[in-house]
């Protein structure tokens, strides 16, 4: 009884994460008393003088992978923005199908409910990839970074340190970019599967269930009888 009972709610939990997608937290994810992120400590170096041309190079070369990866995201979110309304336009079309049959209350009712989710999904689709698309708070390293006084040494690590903590402080928004987008997609296979739905029930509707033709209204015909004066 008690292995029904979880293989049931198993797939509830299931049907549930397919009809409303939610991201889960983050477990490892540290924070303080009130909930909030703790903020991350300053990088400490650790490097030998020899090697910190290489370091900053490396670090360079993160700093341009967590650029084309939020550009990445932005772009894809855009596609998803521009898309979604061609595939709405072409459920909007198909249902001229479906309206002309007013003896069917049930197919109006299915074609409606469709609709409806078809409308919800693709909000939060748009939603989402707009919300990937926000301005975010990102760290760049400027004048008061580069103006510095030392030797080669000491400049090039503060140099190093300013770079990984402007790299590490961007994560986070670059991350929130990343979850919206997972939501916009995932909210965008839900769209394209309703679609799919739709069709298949314009497909049956159009091979199974026949349109009754319309009755012609009979047409009233009064003589009028004219008199000759």
């Amino acid at each position: 009884m008690r292995s029904r009972r979880s293989w049931l709610k198993a797939i509830l939990i299931n049907f549930r994460e397919f009809l409303w997608p939610m991201l889960e937290p983050d477990e490892d994810e540290d924070k303080d008393e009130n909930g909030d992120k703790k903020k991350k400590p300053d990088l400490k170096l650790h490097l030998s003088d020899e090697n910190l041309t290489q370091a900053f190079d490396l670090l360079r070369d993160v700093q341009g992978a967590e650029d084309d990866r939020r550009k990445t995201i932005e772009s894809k979110a855009s596609l998803y923005i521009s898309t979604i309304g061609v595939s709405t336009s072409v459920v909007v079309a198909s249902s001229a199908l479906i309206t002309g049959n007013n003896d069917n209350s049930l197919v109006i009712k299915i074609s409606v409910f469709l609709s409806f989710i078809l409308s919800v999904y693709t909000f939060r689709t748009v939603w989402f990839s707009v919300k990937a698309l926000d301005r975010g708070a990102y760290n760049l390293m400027g004048i008061k970074e580069i103006n510095f006084k030392g030797n080669k040494n000491d400049y090039d690590r503060h140099l190093i340190t300013s770079l990984a903590n402007k790299i590490t402080a961007n994560y986070d928004t670059i991350n929130t970019k990343v979850d919206n987008f997972i939501l916009a997609q995932e909210y965008f296979k839900r769209a394209i599967a309703i679609i799919c739905i739709y069709a298949f029930v314009i497909l049956m509707i159009s091979f199974f269930i026949k349109t009754k033709p319309e009755q012609e209204k009979p047409v009233n015909m009064k003589c009028v009888h004219i008199t000759k004066p």
